[in-house]
């Protein structure tokens, strides 16, 4: 009975732990606009962002 209520209890705690899904809060960027290949600025449409590696930011481009 006791095993019983502990699995129930890490299912329940697994279950509430899990992300329900894409995070959707991070603001998109149009392609042709200013980004930053970490994300810090948002994330492009296409999902790819062109920066040269000493520049302090790049271009969102449509791969």
């Amino acid at each position: 009975m006791r095993f019983s209520f502990l699995a129930a209890l890490a299912l329940v705690g697994t279950a509430l732990a899990a992300p329900a899904g894409p995070n959707r809060s991070a603001a998109t960027i149009p392609i042709g606009q200013t980004c930053n290949k970490d994300g810090s600025m948002g994330i492009c449409e296409s999902g790819y962002c062109l920066q040269d590696e000493k520049a302090a930011t790049g271009t969102c481009q449509a791969q």
